[in-house]
């Protein structure tokens, strides 16, 4: 329940990571001319212009996030697996027509809802206080305007009158949540046979001829790969940090605009009841609901062990834990319940407070009293954190001083070892395989591929330096003789003759199962081996033993006591797969019945994200989306 009592909140760490992607637009877009600017289009979404920077803004906002979220661990190869790209681009377009969408529903935010909004937000206050002097130091620090700020939010709470006018006149049934829950929570178990292309490569005779027709008809996927030589300088930023010299002054000016991160507020250990109000508008329902948080409340106020009575009447998750929510700070509640708690000490149990979800009761258990690191306290992370920044600062500006340098003809060698750096030169290398050293973020990885020969990149920023880089030499990708080829060929064709060759036995065995209706007796005819999955949900994804289907999900395969066998194969990448109905286990309605407000509630939650998602699908098929191809192919 403490999920649906607090409310997002922005982390203050993102306020300082934008300087950081300021200073990367001053080094990478400063210079660049109006033309240059004009034609900086990454795409357009209903003849509204998404640029280049926009995107970059963005997409290095989700980086730091993520290397903040990953302590230093984030890899190229992991940007990569978790498609951050795809993401800013998906959140960019969904942003953009959820805007156009609230301008034409005319739903906008008051200058008192912006207000509280920003008033709200913990990096602005001071003692739990909005405090305008905060406020405006933030936005100068971050080099952010007030304005364009508050017009941001402004979207955002606009944004979220679009999403209320969608989900508030969303209700369930407790019929329709029922037979859901039935089918969700029903636990099965198969028979299957797993044949896969590797029992069958032994099997498989390749000849000359068709090695040499598919060498013929596949060249464009037999080349050796583009490889270079790159020779390349790092610029670390504690080595350019370690020893600068930081003032007392600048340690408390710093200490004074970070304020709130050595600002530990007053927090509560609380334990909870609620009784929940049914969606929907059933009067009598809601009586007996309030009924019974009274009964609640006089039994702990007469002196009741809370704990036993949160077992006992409340029907939140935490009841099992006789409604512990552990330790909640301001801003973490819902203002209503946060205002019954205001003034009450130790062992204090306020009223019944009402909310969507239903009737609530709190009781302080400990208390902890707001606590501000000092100055003195706080030197040591301030003067890591002061140092590390500027170190960062110090890099980029030697880094981009150094490339004008070579670009009027002084050595990069000979530079390097001025600042007593090293030169570092690669092997030659593929995209498959790119040095360590080269890998840590996708722009340094690409742009050795991306520069002619004795051509130097800019200043590209690594995950703790930067980075100049010149290509020493290029092998261009070429046509592999056929003899280089044919190991290649030759797997593939085996591989796929295999598949081939699996696919057919499994019909046979299939053909043999619709006729013996017993997988056993087929599989002893067919010499194939019988496994079970085990008992999983009907509602998982993936099934044990077999993993995750390629064509379709476990709630869509229909076998069941009347219908034992499946009618046609299923596959994965590597194995074709026969099912048969094993058993099933009913879903366990006398759970659902103590549970039921819990899981309507999820239903409803449900519902609503369904509802924003097909929002966003239609916003999305009735759009003009054009993204520019050169764009796409920038990685």
């Amino acid at each position: 329940m403490l999920d649906f009592l607090r409310k997002r909140k922005r982390s203050w760490v993102v306020i300082f990571l934008l300087l950081l992607v300021i200073v990367v637009f001053v080094l990478f877009y400063g210079g660049r001319s109006l033309n240059e600017q004009a034609a900086d289009e990454a795409m357009q979404i209903n003849g509204e212009t998404i640029s280049r920077r926009e995107f970059l803004l963005h997409f290095q906002r989700v980086i730091e996030q993520q290397r903040e979220l990953f302590k230093g661990a984030l890899t190229e190869q992991l940007i990569r697996d978790l498609k951050l790209k795809n993401r800013v681009l998906e959140e960019l377009i969904q942003r953009r027509l959820l805007l156009q969408e609230t301008r034409r529903l005319e739903l906008e935010a008051t200058e008192e809802e912006l207000s509280e909004a920003i008033a709200r937000m913990p990096e602005f206050q001071v003692n739990g206080q909005f405090s305008k002097n905060r406020y405006l130091q933030v936005m100068r620090q971050s080099r952010i305007a007030p304005g364009q700020f508050e017009a941001e939010r402004s979207e955002q709470i606009a944004i979220q009158k679009l999403y209320d006018l969608v989900q508030d006149a969303l209700e369930v049934t407790e019929e329709e949540v029922r037979d859901q829950y039935r089918v969700r929570e029903e636990r099965v178990n198969f028979s299957f046979i797993r044949l896969a292309p590797g029992d069958f490569v032994g099997q498989v005779k390749l000849t000359e001829e068709e090695i040499k027709n598919y060498y013929e008809r596949n060249k464009d996927t037999l080349k050796a790969p583009l490889k270079v030589q790159v020779e390349y300088v790092s610029y670390p930023f504690d080595q350019f940090g370690s020893q600068l010299k930081v003032s007392d002054k600048e340690i408390e000016e710093a200490y004074n605009l970070r304020r709130a991160k050595f600002f530990e507020p007053r927090s509560l250990k609380l334990r909870h009841i609620l009784v929940r109000t049914p969606p929907g508008r059933d009067l009598k329902q809601k009586e007996s609901a309030q009924q019974r948080a009274e009964a609640a409340l006089q039994e702990a106020r007469a002196g009741k062990d809370f704990a036993s009575l949160a077992k006992k009447y409340s029907e939140d998750a935490s009841a099992s834990q006789g409604g512990d929510l552990g330790w909640v700070k301001p801003g973490q509640l819902f203002p209503a319940i946060e205002q019954a708690l205001a003034g009450l000490k130790k062992g204090g149990v306020t009223g019944v407070v009402e909310s969507p979800a239903g009737y609530h009761i709190l009781k302080i258990e400990e208390m902890r009293e707001e606590k501000t690191t000092g100055l003195k306290e706080a030197t040591p992370e301030l003067l890591r954190a002061l140092r590390a920044e500027a170190g960062k600062a110090k890099a980029a500006q030697a880094a981009e001083t150094d490339r004008q340098k070579v670009a009027s003809g002084a050595d990069l060698a000979a530079i390097a070892r001025e600042r007593k750096l090293t030169l570092e030169v690669t092997p030659y290398f593929s995209t498959d395989d790119v040095p360590h050293g080269l890998s840590e973020v996708e722009a340094l990885e690409r742009a050795p591929f991306s520069l002619a020969v004795r051509e130097l990149s800019p200043p590209i920023e690594a995950a703790v330096s930067y980075v100049l880089l010149r290509v020493k030499d290029r092998k261009e990708s070429a046509l592999l003789p056929l003899e280089a080829a044919r190991p290649t060929i030759e797997k593939r064709l085996k591989q796929t003759k295999a598949l081939e060759l699996a696919k057919q036995k499994a019909q046979a065995v299939l053909e043999q199962l619709k006729k013996d209706r017993d997988i056993h007796k087929a599989a002893k005819e067919q010499n194939v081996q019988v496994n079970e999955t085990g008992w999983f949900l009907r509602s998982d994804s993936d099934m044990p033993k077999i993993g995750r289907l390629q064509d379709a999900k476990p709630e869509d395969i229909a076998l069941s006591r009347h219908q034992p066998v499946a009618d046609r194969l299923y596959a994965q990448k590597e194995a074709v797969y026969i099912l048969a109905f094993k058993g099933s286990q009913g879903a366990d309605m006398e759970l659902f019945a103590k549970q039921k407000g819990r899981i309507m509630e999820q239903a409803l939650t449900d519902k609503r994200r369904k509802a924003l998602a097909r929002l966003l699908d239609n916003l999305k098929a009735k759009a003009k989306i054009d993204i520019q191809p050169s764009f796409l192919e920038e990685g």
